[in-house]
C-alpha cells in the first residue's frame, strides 16, 4: 500500500483596495514582519520585491485556524490581501482524491476565507486607499507531495497514477474520459527525472468594464518533489 506525505495549501487572493500603506498597516498588527526575498544563485538581480509584502500568522488577528488549516496572511502595497491555508497530508492516493473532492469549489471554505480577509481589511482601514466595494478573487489549490513510500520517476507516476492525479486536479470522483485525462496530464513540468508538477487552470479571469466585476480565477497544482538541501 503506497503512502504519500506532503502538504495541501489553499491560497485566496482578495483585491480589497487601490493601495495599502504597509508601514501604517504594520502598526496595526504587532506580529507582522516584512517578507524577505531569497533568490537562488541563478536569479537575475532585477527580480526582487519593489515593496516587500507584510506577513503575519492568523493567530495575530484571532484566526489561528480555518477548517483544520493553519492560517497565514500576506498584505501587498497594491491592495491585495493573500490568505494561505496549509495542512499536512499523510495518506494514500485515494485519500488524496477524497481531500480534493472536499476542497475543490468548497463554498463554505471560501466564505470563511473571505470573512477572515474582510476582518483584516477592517483592521487596516486607516492604511487603505480607495477600498473596493467587492473583492475580486483568485484561488489556488496546491497538493505538494514530498515523499512517497515507493520511489517513482515522473513518467512512472503518470503511467501508474495518472487517472487519480487527473481526478485530484479536476476535483471529480467519477471516472474521466481518456481525452479529458490526457488533456489534464499534458500540462506537466519536470526538472529532474523524479520530480513532477502538473497544473490545471479551471476558470480564466474575465473582467466586465460595464459592470465592473470579475469571475474567480481557479487554479490547481499537484507537485511531487523529493526534498533537497540546496
Amino acid at each position: 500500500m503506497e503512502m504519500l506525505h506532503g502538504q495541501i495549501a489553499a491560497i485566496y487572493l482578495f483585491d480589497v483596495a487601490e493601495a495599502i500603506d504597509l508601514p501604517a498597516a504594520a502598526s496595526f498588527i504587532s506580529s507582522s514582519v516584512r517578507a524577505k526575498f531569497s533568490p537562488k544563485p541563478a536569479t537575475p538581480a532585477y527580480v526582487r520585491y519593489q515593496q516587500p509584502p507584510l506577513l503575519f500568522d492568523g493567530a495575530g488577528v484571532d484566526v489561528p485556524s480555518i477548517d483544520g488549516f493553519r492560517v497565514g496572511f500576506k498584505v501587498f502595497d497594491y491592495g491585495i490581501i493573500s490568505l494561505r491555508l496549509t495542512r499536512e497530508f499523510h495518506g494514500r492516493w485515494a485519500e488524496l482524491a477524497d481531500a480534493s473532492d472536499h476542497l475543490v469549489e468548497n463554498e463554505a471554505l471560501e466564505r470563511q476565507a473571505e470573512r477572515a480577509c474582510r476582518n483584516v481589511a477592517d483592521r487596516l482601514r486607516s492604511a487603505i486607499t480607495d477600498p473596493r466595494p467587492s473583492a475580486l478573487t483568485e484561488d489556488y489549490l496546491v497538493f505538494a507531495i514530498n515523499e512517497l513510500s515507493r520511489p517513482h520517476s515522473a513518467d512512472e507516476l503518470v503511467e501508474h497514477h495518472g487517472d487519480v492525479i487527473a481526478s485530484v486536479l479536476r476535483g471529480e470522483r467519477a471516472p474521466l474520459s481518456r481525452q479529458e485525462r490526457d488533456e489534464i496530464l499534458r500540462n506537466r513540468i519536470s526538472y529532474l527525472a523524479n520530480d513532477l508538477t502538473i497544473y490545471q487552470t479551471c476558470n480564466l479571469p474575465m473582467y466586465s468594464a460595464v459592470h465592473g466585476n470579475a469571475a474567480r480565477t481557479d487554479c490547481r497544482n499537484l507537485s511531487v518533489r523529493r526534498r533537497r538541501s540546496d
